[in-house]
């Protein structure tokens, strides 16, 4: 009967033991982290008042952009997650303007680099997650008004401005898991960008695409 008790509230005890020790790990701080590389396309809009004119006409910055980035993200507790990302965007000459006032070769390209955190709800295979980015960059255009890209000539009449900017990023998107260690991610953001207190254009919304690997 002695033994019987004794084996029973060994039992008992190392029951409780897996419990707490599963308790303690499904509460820890550091739940791992992730990073991984993501393309995007977007469209972007928006009146340049400090853009080049001729004729009368004012340049009038909008259409696709592309461009590629990367993430690296720390998971701590149930749901945080946060760390830093940098991406490169480039709006080609040939969306660039609603007046055909560009020639090709014109460009307007974002780098922007930041920290960020997020939200993320871990379920069996998705993982949604809301956030944002807070950080800086700056933004390179080049407008050639006569010639080209092709053109080994001078050319007369072309600007090339360079600004820096400080810029907030609210995003939402989803991770689908294709395993526990890689997962393929969505994305879709827009990225307000700030110059001595105006919001610089051109702006919208970008979607992203990309793989995610977790450790």
């Amino acid at each position: 009967m002695r033994a019987r008790t004794i084996l029973t509230l060994l039992l008992i005890a190392g029951g409780m033991s897996a419990q707490v020790r599963d308790s303690i790990a499904t509460n820890k701080v550091y739940q791992g982290f992730s990073g991984g590389m993501m393309l995007h396309a977007g469209y972007q809009f928006g009146q340049d008042k400090n853009a080049p004119t001729t004729d009368g006409r004012s340049t009038s910055p909008q259409g696709a952009t592309f461009g590629i980035g990367g993430a690296l993200r720390v998971h701590l507790w149930k749901h945080l997650r946060t760390g830093f990302e940098g991406y490169v965007s480039t709006m080609p000459s040939e969306t660039t303007d609603s007046h055909n006032i560009l020639q090709p070769g014109s460009y307007i390209r974002t780098g922007c680099g930041g920290l960020l955190a997020d939200c993320c709800w871990r379920m069996e295979k998705a993982w949604p997650y809301i956030g944002g980015t807070i950080g800086g960059g700056s933004m390179k255009g080049l407008y050639i008004i006569e010639g080209d890209q092709n053109s080994w000539g001078q050319d007369a009449n072309s600007t090339f401005h360079k600004q820096s900017f400080f810029y907030v990023t609210p995003y939402a998107g989803c991770d689908y898991c294709l395993t526990r260690k890689v997962h393929l991610t969505f994305r879709l953001d827009w990225m307000l960008a700030f110059h001595k207190g105006r919001l610089t254009v051109p702006t919208g919304p970008r979607l992203y695409f990309g793989f995610m690997f977790c450790h």
